[in-house]
């Protein structure tokens, strides 16, 4: 008999409202300081690049370990980094804290998916993987509304805080209510189940089965990228790892832009937090979407969107100041960041689970992996370079060029 019980899935209301402002925060923290895009960027791509690595070892600890003492664990750890931020006063020891907080908030995402479906018959996993979706999504936007109204009031370092004091109530209350599993699965299950893929990538966009080896990565030489049809995994990859590096040159300093384009920290969360709400409605749309469109459609129009909203947001960030970009961040970057990225999301990842389902799972993810995660840091640690000695402007112009070259890569992919 498997286990019914659910109300551990509330656990991920306090947990995703206590990590899902900190990386806006501590870049906020970071021009409080004193300091500009390049520090941003160095604090970024290290916790980018930790990732790497905690993906695998928390990913094979996940196979060897109960799911509720990997759960315990990161919760524990990621209460402690945040507690480490808060008493952070430079742009060094925020880059530790954040650090440790990407590596101990990646050790309970795998945990947490297999937990769902370990909770639940196969036929109700759909139902549950959708409640624990929106659950995290609710709450991040709930900590995301707490840090804007909060930062009118107090000092970031100060909410920071708050949200440690919060993450450890929950470390405490999950040693409660976290289930033991009469039934366990091992990771290659979440390739099986539509639903748990989707969600992991959502939490988490790397995932390692076994170690990809350089005979992997042959996939990428010219003689197959120009032959069809062999071509298309490849090009596929290629299109989302620019994706994720125009992602990277984008979100890593658009919020300290914001602030120093002549908005409060009010307001530039305002602006970040308008993109969570358009992203919880944007993935209600993209779910009917799927389901009547051609992915590769949908991934090349829904760039397109992404891109010309970052161009936009380029332009006036080049142009205007004030009261401006704050009208035109609540239009143009809910557009970017919510309902272009949920269709995008969705498309492209029903592509590659279409892929990994087929022979090969652990060469494919492996390979897949990696090459995101390089794009991850390579993105963030440009986004630092180029807006350090060109502009904030020609950053985000930067960032929607390559948006529209994965979207023609999509479109070629469309075509055949």
């Amino acid at each position: 008999m498997i286990r019914r019980n659910t109300k551990w899935l509330y656990l991920t209301l306090p947990y995703n409202a206590t990590i899902g402002p900190i990386s806006t925060l501590i870049t906020l923290q970071i021009i409080s300081l004193g300091g500009n895009a390049l520090d941003i960027a160095y604090v970024i791509s290290l916790g980018n690049l930790v990732l790497i690595p905690s993906s695998i070892f928390w990913g094979y600890t996940a196979d060897r370990i109960s799911r509720r003492k990997q759960i315990i664990t990161s919760f524990s750890g990621t209460a402690l980094s945040l507690f480490l931020l808060s008493y952070s006063r430079n742009v060094q020891m925020i880059a530790l804290g954040y650090s440790l907080l990407i590596f101990s908030s990646t050790a309970s995402t795998t945990p947490f998916n297999l937990l769902v479906m370990e909770s639940a018959s196969k036929k109700e996993w759909g139902a549950l993987f959708s409640r624990y979706s929106f659950l995290s999504s609710i709450g991040t936007l709930i900590g995301l509304l707490i840090s804007t109204f909060l930062v009118i009031y107090m000092r970031i370092f100060q909410i920071i805080f708050i949200l440690a004091v919060i993450m450890a109530i929950t470390a405490i209350i999950s040693v409660k209510i976290l289930p033991e599993p009469i039934l366990t699965f091992e990771r290659t299950a979440i390739l099986h189940h539509k639903e748990s893929f989707f969600t992991r990538l959502l939490h988490l966009p790397l995932m390692f089965l076994h170690l990809p080896n350089p005979h992997h990565f042959k996939l990428f030489k010219l003689s197959r990228l120009l032959r069809k049809p062999i071509n298309y995994v490849p090009l596929l990859y290629i299109a989302i790892v620019i994706f994720y590096i125009s992602s990277g040159i984008f979100n890593t300093v658009y919020p300290a832009s914001l602030y120093v384009k002549g908005l409060d920290k009010s307001e530039a969360l305002a602006v970040i937090t308008m993109g969570m709400v358009f992203q919880i409605i944007g993935f209600r749309i993209s779910e009917k979407l799927i389901k009547d469109k051609n992915e590769t459609e949908l991934a090349h129009k829904s760039l397109l969107l992404r891109g010309g909203s970052y161009f936009i947001l380029g332009v006036s960030t080049l142009l205007f100041y004030g009261q401006l970009i704050l009208i035109l961040g609540l239009i143009f970057y809910p557009l970017a960041a919510g309902i272009a990225f949920a269709i995008y999301y969705s498309s492209s990842n029903t592509l590659i689970f279409k892929i990994v389902g087929e022979r090969s799972q652990g060469k494919n993810l492996g390979v897949y992996s990696t090459v995101v995660g390089i794009a991850l840091f390579l993105g963030s640690l440009l986004s630092g370079y180029i807006t350090h000695y060109l502009s904030y402007g020609i950053d985000f112009i930067t960032a929607g060029i390559l948006l529209f070259i994965s979207s023609l890569i999509f479109r070629y992919l469309e075509e055949g």
